[in-house]
């Protein structure tokens, strides 16, 4: 059985190989590392289906970009977060939206993650927190009614005893003002899959 040391260096040189274009050696990272590529699918799609097919397109994905592995410092985490883009972009494409936040929010008290990605998407969300704290009275109550609790705008509108004219305005210009804090900070991706589709 291999050390955790002579584990990391037997996919280091995978890497090297998978960028010479080594089908052998992708095959061979991939037997390695599919479980916990799975795990942490799962814990964002919660379907083992969906894993199935966000896998397949992240793995694809790596392949035709092998070539960037030289230039990569750690290529494990660059996989890690090709996974989690797909992820995300399945729950964007099947209007997942409010599961994708409440993963990033039960994120907040998890323990930090060894992988870039999910630094990366919890550093995001901190950024949004902060941002929504940032707005009128008004405009936090719509954005976190919008974005929290799922609902649409006639919904809101009847909640607030509001129009949804004024409910649609309130809330473009709250995501438009989130929106530049995260372009500032560079981190808008999470940001864009969170709002798209609504």
């Amino acid at each position: 059985m291999l050390s955790s040391q002579g584990s990391y260096h037997q996919e280091e040189a995978l890497y090297l190989l998978i960028a010479e274009g080594s089908e052998h050696a992708f095959k061979q990272l991939y037997a390695i590392l599919l479980p916990s590529l799975t795990a942490f699918s799962f814990k964002i799609l919660k379907s083992e289906e969906a894993v199935k097919e966000v896998l397949q397109e992240a793995l694809v994905r790596f392949w035709l970009h092998r070539d960037k592995l030289p230039g990569i410092s750690q290529p494990k985490s660059w996989l890690f977060r090709i996974v989690a883009n797909e992820c995300y972009r399945y729950l964007r494409k099947n209007g997942l939206q409010l599961r994708l936040q409440q993963w990033l929010s039960s994120r907040e008290a998890a323990p930090v993650s060894e992988t870039e990605a999910t630094m990366s998407f919890r550093e995001t969300q901190q950024l949004i927190q902060q941002a929504v704290a940032g707005l009128s009275s008004r405009q936090r109550e719509i954005y976190r009614l919008s974005r929290e609790q799922g609902l649409k705008i006639p919904e809101i509108a009847a909640e607030l005893n509001l129009s949804s004219n004024y409910v649609k305005k309130t809330l473009v210009l709250s995501l438009q003002k989130i929106r530049r804090k995260l372009e500032r900070a560079g981190k808008l991706l999470v940001f864009l899959l969170l709002v798209a589709g609504r």
